[in-house]
């Protein structure tokens, strides 16, 4: 069997740290592909530009895996159109189908577990056209409505669900990924002027439109997260969803919320057990930030909560944010218990915007983080591994286990943490202590610097798709340097 191999790159990190760093976290980012916003720069046009644009996703993605990234949200659905070879809807402009032999997602997906990252895709939902094609493919005949210049699939005509569920079976189907990431889950900005008066009268039995509405969207969802557990039980269901949810505090000013502004109810999806986790994106800072995050709390039914940052609104084009409205956010998140965060967008993480990826990496994610515990679709721990083995092999030291027995129903089930600790018992609770995670193949190597004597107890634990993870082998201690033992 071919085992690959882990570069494991250690480095000293002195930091003023805020809190303690969690074990388990998400720590994502939206990869944007629509108007080429993140990735790629350019569109294939001939097979040298395939080569192009995998070295520019594996630098992001490189940058990402030094930063404490865990999870990368990548555009699978852009608007009406896909990023990898489907028999529903058509590629994208920044690819090509003339070759076939290029398959963006499945690049996507095997770069970022190459790094123990998962990989979640990300799907635009209702919205299907823009400005410049409002014409209706026939693929939507039907089901598509022209409003405020775009196309927008109605959600009350029922074959508007029938025909995204086969859309998500294509990708879970076909596809390792970890995650469906719902995306424009709700009517559009200014829905009262939406032009669904036709499939109200047709279906709306009487109801209340707004509830009618809100039980369109909900059909979807409920849906969309049976057919993906029926599919693969451990792919994750998530959206990121508008971030406030209903009422304001009293005098908060006037803004769009969730409920009542575009007909989505994502408390109902977690009160309901149809979805994973949810993205509110909270792009905005002090009164309109704070009280929300607490609010969404409150309404999770033990399911995540995940705030997205707006990292654009360090743009002087908005707001002009200094990173320390950023790093307040984050601090706030997880002083308030939530699962996490995720970064809007790759671009501000990946040219440093400000010095924000520094910041982010130096004061939150000093280290390394697992992913939290998925309990309600799984609480088995796995069997640990026996036994860990070590040995110098020049400037690596080689460690290597036997790989866990698991279920054959479970495709790549089982995955691998390294820790080590120069103490002995290894602490595994001890983030500082975690060297290596989420490894595909039951081997890694580090570099060791032979000038200098070192000795560290080295362990191991399995980890699941549902995120559980075992107790730790029986530990190996190996010393490095002038002389080995």
């Amino acid at each position: 069997m071919k085992r690959s191999v882990i570069y494991l790159i250690f480095t000293i990190i002195f930091v003023f740290t805020l809190s303690a760093q969690p074990k388990q976290e998400i720590r994502g980012v939206w990869v944007t592909i629509n108007y080429a916003l993140d990735w790629p720069k350019n569109p294939v046009r001939d097979r040298s530009d395939i080569e192009r644009q995998k070295d520019e996703l594996d630098r992001m993605l490189d940058q990402f895996e030094r930063a404490g990234i865990n999870m990368i949200f990548f555009q699978t659905r852009l608007r009406g159109n896909v990023i990898y070879p489907s028999k529903i809807e058509p590629v994208c402009e920044y690819f090509n189908s003339k070759y076939p032999e290029y398959d963006p997602l499945a690049y996507a997906v095997e770069a970022c577990h190459q790094r123990g990252m998962e990989c979640h895709a990300w799907m635009v939902v209702y919205p299907v056209g823009s400005r410049k094609r409002l014409s209706v493919p026939d693929r939507y005949e039907g089901m598509a409505k022209s409003y405020n210049g775009s196309l927008y699939l109605d959600p009350g005509n029922p074959e508007t669900t029938g025909y995204l569920v086969r859309l998500i079976k294509e990708v879970v189907s076909a596809y390792d990924i970890d995650g469906i990431h719902f995306d424009y889950i709700r009517y559009p900005s200014g829905s009262d002027k939406f032009p669904d008066e036709d499939t109200y009268r047709r279906y709306g039995r009487g109801e209340d439109k707004a509830d009618w509405r809100r039980e369109n969207i909900n059909r979807f969802v409920y849906a969309a997260y049976d057919e993906v557990k029926s599919l693969k039980p451990w792919v994750q269901v998530s959206s990121s969803v508008v971030g406030m949810y209903d009422k304001l505090p009293e005098g908060t000013r006037r803004h769009w919320t969730a409920l009542r502004s575009v007909y989505q109810d994502p408390a109902d999806w977690m009160q309901k057990g149809k979805h994973d986790f949810i993205v509110p994106m909270m792009y905005y800072s002090g009164e309109l930030f704070f009280p929300f995050v607490d609010d969404w709390m409150t309404r999770n039914n033990g399911r995540f909560v995940v705030p997205g940052l707006g990292l654009y609104q360090m743009d002087a084009s908005e707001f002009g944010w200094e990173p320390d409205v950023l790093l307040e956010q984050i601090q706030y998140s997880r002083d308030h218990l939530t699962q996490g965060n995720v970064f809007f967008r790759a671009r501000y993480l990946v040219e440093n915007k400000k010095g924000i990826c520094d910041e982010i990496t130096s004061r939150f994610y000093s280290t390394p983080a697992i992913l939290p515990a998925l309990t309600w679709l799984s609480h088995s721990t796995p069997e640990a591994p026996k036994q860990i083995y070590a040995h110098k092999n020049n400037d690596f030291l080689l460690l290597d286990w036997d790989h866990v027995n698991v279920s054959k129903t479970l495709e790549k089930a089982i995955f691998y943490n390294v820790y080590r600790s120069g103490t002995f018992p290894v602490d595994t609770n001890d983030p500082h202590n975690l060297i290596a995670t989420r490894l595909e193949n039951n081997s890694c190597r580090i570099p060791i610097d032979n000038r200098f004597v070192s000795g560290y107890y080295y362990v191991v634990t399995s980890y699941d798709r549902y995120h559980n993870e075992s107790v730790a082998s029986n530990p190996v201690y190996f010393v490095t340097g002038a002389f080995e033992k």
